[in-house]
């Protein structure tokens, strides 16, 4: 360093310093990329045909409870329903366009906006079909089908968030100790008053949902297990797979689809009692996966 110039000390200083900032930064941002698993890869877009899985069959605001007697009758009639095939896509999109996005999946912690995601859902679905019935004035029957496919598109959506509630978060797991039977567990119908009144309360009691590092926003407290650690998308993940022997050993996979079953179910019973234009079109029945996850956590 020249001692005697003190343009040539400032500029050598200033060069120490980028040199000290680098060094001082690399390390953390090198273990960085180090300890954090990669992102999982965007899920597949394609969607299995009706005929290929075992969908639950659900009468949408019937007097009489489906006939599963019938099963196989009414999801033949189903293969071809373009509605339901809407609704079903709807299902499996929300994993491979919304992937990142915590309230899409009640990730994170993120309740309110998760609820508020559902809402708004069922807002777009108010307006297609307040958008068929000026088509349906009209007697324009292309542009009728167009909203209402929009429409069933919307509820699918929902469906997902209503779903994934119950595989998401820990609500199987504070709710099992107190039941007698499993279906003592109440289904919490988020989409109504009384639903987001109970996540609330439950919220003050320990709700959480599992963290995934790279969705956002993140909401969890320190400590609170990953993803990975609480789903109960599948028989085989860690806290699916836990049988709880009090409620005939079932396991908490079990319950969660059992919950997610009768929210889908209250979910169809009041759109279609909502929007009878979706019950119209359609007919009184609609077949659909539960608890649909291809993120691959």
């Amino acid at each position: 360093m020249n001692t005697k110039n003190p343009k040539a000390i400032r500029s050598s200083l200033r060069y120490w310093n980028v040199c000290i900032c680098i060094a001082t930064i690399l390390p953390f941002s090198v273990f960085g990329q180090q300890v954090s698993p990669p992102k999982p890869p965007k899920p597949a877009e394609d969607i299995p045909k009706l005929s290929a899985v075992k969908p639950i069959i659900v009468c949408g605001n019937c007097d009489q409870p489906f006939d599963t007697t019938t099963h196989k009758k009414v999801l033949d009639g189903l293969l071809s329903n373009k509605y339901v095939g809407e609704l079903r896509k709807a299902l499996y999109i929300q994993d491979t366009y919304h992937q990142f996005e915590s309230k899409v999946h009640f990730d994170n912690c993120d309740f309110e906006e998760s609820i508020g995601y559902v809402d708004s859902l069922l807002t777009e679905v108010d307006g297609h079909v307040a958008q068929a019935k000026v088509e349906k004035e009209k007697g324009d029957q292309a542009a009728i089908d167009a909203s209402m496919l929009n429409a069933f598109f919307a509820l699918g959506q929902a469906l997902h968030g209503v779903q994934d509630f119950y595989a998401h978060t820990n609500y199987v797991e504070m709710s099992v100790g107190q039941a007698k039977k499993s279906n003592d567990i109440d289904i919490v119908a988020l989409w109504k008053q009384s639903g987001k009144d109970r996540i609330k309360e439950l919220m003050g009691k320990g709700l959480v949902s599992g963290y995934v590092f790279w969705g956002f926003p993140q909401k969890c407290p320190e400590g609170t297990p990953s993803h990975a650690d609480m789903a109960k998308d599948k028989a085989t993940t860690p806290s699916g797979s836990v049988k709880v022997p009090h409620l005939d050993n079932r396991s908490r996979y079990q319950i969660a689809v059992q919950l997610a079953r009768g929210a889908s179910q209250e979910l169809i019973d009041d759109a279609f009692r909502r929007w009878p234009l979706l019950k119209e079109v359609n007919g009184d029945h609609v077949a659909f996966e539960v608890l649909v996850d291809r993120r691959g956590l």
